[in-house]
């Protein structure tokens, strides 16, 4: 069971009171302007947060994605959504961020970290809100 902010319990128990509400809780990273603004600094600091961010106008997009998409039908209740660049915000490749920091835990079956991809699976997000990672200029 992945862990629960106290905004997201209360989204849960509000919910159960009326069950015809929709919540939406997005789960932001790191929010930049760049992944080059994510890139600065010490990358060791941010090995708790698997290195995620997202560009500013993206993050800023899922939410006004996930207003209509509650109304959409494609889901009801209260829905968490992992609002995240696809990408490391370290220049480091990824298997090696894992090995250095992570090695002990396991890997979900089917999750390719080749390159620089990232440690989150936003696909809930896209299959539910049509939400995609775009960086400017895209």
């Amino acid at each position: 069971m992945a862990a629960n902010s106290i905004c997201e319990l209360q989204a849960d128990a509000i919910v159960r009171r009326h069950p015809s509400m929709r919540v939406a809780s997005l789960r932001l990273s790191w929010s930049v302007p760049s992944r080059e603004a994510a890139t600065r600094g010490d990358s060791e600091r941010r090995k708790n947060d698997l290195w995620g961010y997202v560009q500013h106008e993206s993050g800023a997009e899922a939410f006004l994605l996930a207003v209509p998409a509650g109304e959409s039908g494609k889901w009801s209740g209260h829905e968490r959504f992992f609002i995240t660049a696809p990408d490391t915000a370290s220049d480091v490749p990824t298997m090696e961020l894992y090995e250095r920091y992570w090695k002990d835990v396991p890997i979900k079956e089917g999750k390719d970290l080749s390159g620089h991809k990232g440690f989150f699976d936003c696909s809930k997000a896209e299959r539910l809100l049509g939400w995609v990672h775009r960086n400017p200029g895209e």
